[in-house]
């Protein structure tokens, strides 16, 4: 008998949380958990910072590393690919006519694929690719006051905020590559990518409902190196015009605010293919990224291996 008024002062609580966890299951948020992780992992997306029109920012940053290999009396390459990123989305919102409620989704992650480059003819190959990945993604909101705080962190905290996950990432990927030189100074490449990932959570803090998805990514990229007549020192320098888009597909491909957008940039380059043993060059640049419902910019650094 000394225990029925608290279990009972606690039941309303808990059958409202009850009721919140069976909604987020049967929402799409998990798809929207997964398509954040997609975009923060996709090697084929370099944007450092967008702003969607729904007033969420998202900062990435990410290392891709590829380094490609020929086997021996074979016209095909192997290619082994790794991709680390830090990345967060930020949101403030209104809830129940609170304002300055501030949501943040970070996630840190590692991606390591094998790939096959196979020719198609003088100018194109194919390439095909398996990757595996790790996630780890957690959500700190702030419900900017103690008045909301008391409010919404009993009901809330733990299923649709204040939590953490890992998640397993299982993705295949597919592209046509097209590389060619004109008029004996100008090095065009051109790259289009398809991949589908498959998003598995595991391990999620207690009451975060689990997430399962699939999604995927297209993505066109081409760029276009030509010479400066300066150098520095011995080395010579060169210019890359940049161009591409980027476009989610699948069933939920607009849960982030925006299905797809667009970039254009350009960067300097530093040749230096003939006095080091394993980088062919360096080059540093930025491009703009816009689309009908998201914009931003990148800062870019990149380097070719030999």
């Amino acid at each position: 008998m000394l225990l029925a008024h608290p279990l009972s002062a606690q039941d309303p609580l808990q059958r409202s949380r009850d009721r919140l966890d069976t909604d987020v299951r049967n929402s799409d948020i998990g798809a929207g958990y997964a398509q954040m992780l997609n975009f923060f992992v996709d090697p084929s997306i370099s944007a450092s910072r967008l702003d969607a029109d729904d007033g969420t920012r998202y900062d990435v940053f990410k290392l891709p590393l590829q380094y490609e290999f020929a086997l021996d009396e074979r016209d095909w390459r192997i290619a082994v690919r790794g991709t680390l990123s830090h990345a967060a989305a930020e949101n403030e919102f209104s809830l129940a006519g609170f304002d300055d409620i501030d949501g943040t989704w970070e996630a840190d992650s590692a991606q390591l694929g094998l790939g096959v480059i196979l020719p198609a003819g003088e100018y194109f190959s194919w390439f095909l690719s398996g990757q595996f990945g790790i996630s780890r993604l957690e959500n700190d909101t702030d419900y900017g006051g103690p008045g909301a705080q008391a409010i919404f962190a009993p009901l809330l905290d733990g299923i649709l905020f204040n939590w953490e996950t890992n998640a397993r990432i299982l993705g295949l990927g597919v592209g046509l590559d097209y590389k060619r030189r004109f008029a004996e100074m100008y090095d065009a490449r051109i790259t289009t990518r398809f991949s589908y990932n498959q998003i598995e959570s595991y391990s999620e803090s207690r009451d975060l409902p689990s997430f399962r998805e699939e999604t995927g990514t297209l993505s066109v990229s081409a760029d276009i190196d030509h010479p400066w007549s300066l150098s520095l020192g011995s080395l010579p320098l060169f210019g890359t015009v940049h161009l591409g888009a980027s476009a989610f597909t699948g069933q939920n491909r607009n849960v982030l605010g925006f299905t797809h957008f667009y970039l254009a940039g350009y960067s300097v380059g530093l040749n230096v293919a003939e006095t080091n043993r394993f980088f062919e060059a360096f080059s540093l640049g930025a491009h703009v990224n816009f689309g009908g419902d998201v914009d931003g910019y990148s800062l870019r650094f990149a380097w070719r291996l030999k």
